[in-house]
């Protein structure tokens, strides 16, 4: 078995691309897991940028197929699959799956394939099942002494967190906006802070408090991993405080006397969705 060619994740992208192209190529009594058309070739361009990008978020470096592994791909799925309807969480998976399968067909190393052989299958099967169900709670009943304590732990650690629910936004954008504050804050609000799937912010408020915590830190920025370790000893992920963020604030505008549908519709912008489904995921889950 061999590796993806080239040094750069951009690169091996472009190898791994060519690799699969079978254009043209007839596939009558055939599942070879190769890219025969315009639509699969669109889709696994997107895959192959997706797991790509978030290795480099994440600081990871080597030849990409490498760190296909079940540790990092368990990863990556909780993050780029986060509030994706059921159906197209397996179709994503699928499709990531048949283009895992056409690289090894190509004398590509997958480690996952020798680690868990139903990765796939498993993890779709838990999609169903939990398609209906409420799943485990995400929130955090003692969120303020979590983040005291991990300020008191690692400062920059608790600034993340604070930043994450203060702000309802992901691990990501938190960590961006503690390294670059001068690029998003202006006089206690944040702007043109970027989302997932490149979707801007709307403009938000920050607590005073806050804004001087994120102008005035001198630490430097961890990594991702080290927050992950951080927040397993109180067993919580990163995603649980916008979970908590979500729900505080759904609660708070409920209290003020907006009404629930209106109230849902607010906390979906805030989230940077526009959806009131988005909303009734995340009460689901809290």
């Amino acid at each position: 078995m061999a590796n993806l060619k080239h040094g750069s994740f951009t690169k091996q992208c472009k190898d791994a691309f060519h690799r699969l192209e079978a254009f043209g190529v007839g596939r009558v009594g055939k599942n070879d897991n190769l890219t025969h058309s315009d639509k699969l070739a669109e889709k696994r361009e997107m895959f192959l940028r997706d797991i790509s990008s978030h290795f480099e978020q994440n600081e990871l470096e080597g030849k990409l197929n490498q760190l296909f592994t079940k540790e990092n791909l368990d990863k990556f799925f909780e993050n780029r699959l986060e509030d994706l309807a059921s159906s197209t969480k397996e179709n994503y998976l699928r499709g990531f799956s048949s283009m895992l399968n056409g690289l090894e067909s190509k004398n590509i190393e997958i480690p996952l394939h020798s680690e868990d052989e139903n990765y796939f299958n498993d993890k779709v099967a838990l999609i169903k099942d939990e398609a209906d169900k409420i799943i485990e709670n995400r929130y955090i009943d003692n969120v303020d002494a979590v983040i005291n304590d991990l300020y008191e732990q690692r400062y920059i650690s608790g600034l993340i967190a604070e930043v994450q629910y203060e702000l309802s936004i992901r691990q990501e954008e938190a960590f961006e906006l503690v390294r670059n504050p001068f690029d998003y804050l202006d006089h206690g609000v944040v702007e043109n802070l970027v989302g997932k799937g490149n979707h801007i912010y709307e403009t938000k408020d920050v607590p005073f408090t806050l804004e001087q915590k994120i102008l005035t830190n001198t630490e430097k920025i961890i990594s991702k991993s080290t927050y992950y370790n951080d927040l397993q000893k109180y067993n919580i992920s990163s995603h649980d405080f916008r979970f908590t963020s979500a729900r505080f604030k759904f609660e708070k505008l409920i209290s003020n006397g907006i009404t629930e549908k209106e109230a849902k519709i607010q906390i979906s912008k805030e989230l940077n969705h526009k959806r009131e489904e988005i909303t009734n995921y995340y009460l689901k889950r809290t």
